[in-house]
Parts: C-alpha cells; structure tokens; sequence
C-alpha cells in the first residue's frame, strides 16, 4: 500500500486551476472513477453532451480525453508543429465537462507520434530496429501508426515538451494525460499473437528497438559495446538497463513539464511492471514527477484469468513502494474483459490490490453495449458508498 503522506500530498496535487480543495476532493481518491474517452473536432453539440451527460449520470468522476491520437487531425498549416486540432479539441470539451462537474485530461500519445509534419521534418528522430531499418520505413504489426520518436534524442524531448506547453496553458484544463510513452512491443501481450499473425517466443531483430545511432554511440560511450555487435541484446543487463533508464528520464522529464505548468501529470502504461519492461521497454515504476500511473491491465490480451486483475495491481502498487515512489497507482480495467453484471467484482478486484479509483476504457466501449451504463451507474454508487 502506498503510504499516506504520498496519498495526502497527491491528492493536494489533484486540485486543478481555478477549482477549490473542497470540489476537487469529492470523492477521495480512493474511490475516483475515470474514464478513457475519444474526441474529435467533427463531434456534434449532441454528441458531447450525450458522452458527458451520461459519464455524470453515472458518477464518473474525471474523463481523460484523447485529443492527439494515432491518426491525428489537422488544422490549418499542414506544415506545422502545434497541435491546433488537439488544442481545438479540448476548448471544445471543456465547458461540457464544467458543466457535468467532470474533471478534464488531455491524453495524448507521446512517443510514438504519427503526425506528417514532423516524419517529413525530422525522420532521423524515429526509432531504429536491430536490422537497421527505421519505423518510419516498416509497417509494424501492419499498422501504420506505429511510428515511434526515439527517447535518446534530445530534440524528441524538446518537441513533445513543446506540445505538452501548448495544451497546459488551457485554464481549466485539470491535466495531461501520457499514452504509448515506451518503445514498440518487442513481444505482443500473449493474447494477441494469433490475431496479429506472430510467432514471439523470443525477441527478434525486426521488433527489437532502438539501435539508431544516438542510442548506439551513447551506449558504447557508457560500456564500450556496440549494441547491434551483441549475439543476444535482450539477454545483455546493460543493454536492457539502458533503454529501461532512457525511457523513464524521458517520462520524468516530460511530467517534469506538466508539472511546472501547475497541471496533473498521469500516464497509462503496461498491465504489470515487469511485463512492461519485457515487452515495451517501459520501467514504470521509475517514472518521476508523475502524480498518477494508470496500467491497462486488460486481462484477456494477456491470456489471464480474472484475477490477475488483483494481482497485477498489487504487483505495481509494490513495485512503486520499492522505487520510493509516491505516485498513486489506478488500476485500467477493459470494458470489453469486464461483464455488465460484474462489475462489482471487478472494481473489488482493483480495491483489493491497492488501487486508488478505477479508470475505465472507454465511453464508446460503455456506450455500444447495452445496459452498460445503467450497471455501470449502480455499481459506481456501491464502489463508492463502501
């Protein structure tokens, strides 16, 4: 369990600009309700309130609203680097959430960014696999918006500082949100593998990143190796250790940001810390400056029985109490994995392993399945009355 002064001093840390203590703290972290959601500039007055209206109704509390996604809007020059649409988006969503009493997140998606602007500009940036080829150059997994900026460059940081500034500086705006902030799955959750048409019993060259030259010529500065010289780069420590600390400084650095603009700085990472670092190169546990780390534990993608919903929220919330770090942990729970009629055991689940709150993904998921958000709204108010 985290202790209570990290849990004190976050949740005086969730008061967002211009709102009081008194609102903020209604509920207790303990038994906050998030939600994932999407937002488009091409939605209807209709189709926000409806979205906002119905999370109210039912009790969430905070709604993370994805604004930069992986095939992101344009608006005006093409050329450029700020976000207008994802600013656009959240201007937009704002006075709908004050008017339900939702607190709002900018959820962007952080290394891996898809945006034409920038692969025309700067495709050196982008991350390089163990066979020499860019990902701006393979279709990973054969989607198209796996295109991943590489953590070692400082200009990487630069840029998605830069863009985490432009949508801090909306009053109003409780927070930003970081998503896809690791490496690209050098070995998909195990669920995955038949849909995707691989076969990962190991980790292999073409989704084994980044070997771009930064991340080579900064680890042979360190250790005098070579990376792509190594027989088996996943089983050298080293080699591992630095892509684990690269990320995490680039994380750190980037709640850093979000932080000195008086916002709160949340991410959603991988199910459970060591299969983040297996899988995704992501040391979650090590990330700093960030109030809130939200792992998706979507249970059947990784070929998990119910449970290990409790299990991995526990493995995460002592694996922050071992880094010392007193970021509060929220257990991500997959609609689609979690019935109508059990959502109690679910939201215990999390509450069992030490989850502060739950967040939900998402709205839309809620929203196309019937009966959803009427056991959803009954099981929020027994989640919250206990």
């Amino acid at each position: 369990m985290l202790k209570m002064f990290a849990v004190s001093f976050a949740l005086l840390a969730f008061i967002p600009q211009g709102c009081t203590a008194k609102k903020e703290l209604k509920p207790d972290l303990s038994k906050k309700v998030w939600a994932w959601m999407s937002g488009k500039t091409t939605m209807t007055e209709q189709e926000w309130e409806s979205m906002f209206g119905k999370a109210s109704e039912a009790g969430i509390d905070a709604i993370i609203l994805e604004c930069h996604g992986g095939y992101p809007e344009v608006l005006g020059d093409s050329t450029s680097f700020r976000d207008s649409a994802a600013i656009k988006i959240i201007e937009i969503a704002l006075p709908y959430a004050q008017k339900h009493n939702i607190e709002l997140h900018a959820w962007i998606w952080t290394t891996n960014r898809t945006e034409k602007s920038l692969r025309n500009a700067h495709p050196e940036w982008y991350q390089v696999n163990a066979q020499g080829e860019s990902c701006l150059d393979i279709k990973l997994y054969n989607r198209e918006h796996y295109r991943w900026l590489c953590p070692s460059r400082p200009e990487a940081l630069e840029y998605m500082k830069e863009r985490i500034a432009e949508l801090a500086s909306i009053e109003g705006l409780a927070g930003i949100h970081l998503d896809f902030i690791r490496y690209p799955d050098a070995i998909l959750p195990y669920g995955l593998h038949e849909s995707r048409g691989v076969l990962q019993d190991k980790v292999y060259p073409l989704w084994d990143f980044c070997y771009c030259e930064v991340c080579r010529s900064n680890f042979k500065t360190q250790t005098g190796i070579d990376p792509v010289e190594l027989e088996d780069p996943t089983s050298n420590n080293e080699w591992m250790q630095y892509r684990w600390d690269v990320l995490s400084s680039f994380a750190s650095e980037l709640c850093k940001e979000i932080k000195a603009h008086g916002k709160v700085a949340t991410a959603a990472v991988f199910a459970s810390p060591e299969e983040s670092k297996k899988l995704v190169r992501q040391d979650w546990a090590n990330f700093r400056n960030i109030d809130i780390l939200f792992p998706m534990i979507y249970h059947k993608f990784y070929n998990w029985e119910d449970p290990m919903v409790e299990t991995a929220t526990r493995e995460g919330v002592e694996a922050l109490k071992a880094a010392g770090n007193p970021a509060a942990l929220c257990s991500g729970l997959f609609v689609g994995h979690v019935p109508k009629d059990r959502i109690p055991e679910f939201f215990g689940y999390a509450k069992n392993g030490g989850s502060q709150g739950v967040c939900l993904f998402s709205l839309e998921g809620i929203n196309r399945n019937e009966g959803y958000w009427e056991a959803l709204g009954s099981a929020i108010t027994e989640f919250k009355r206990l």
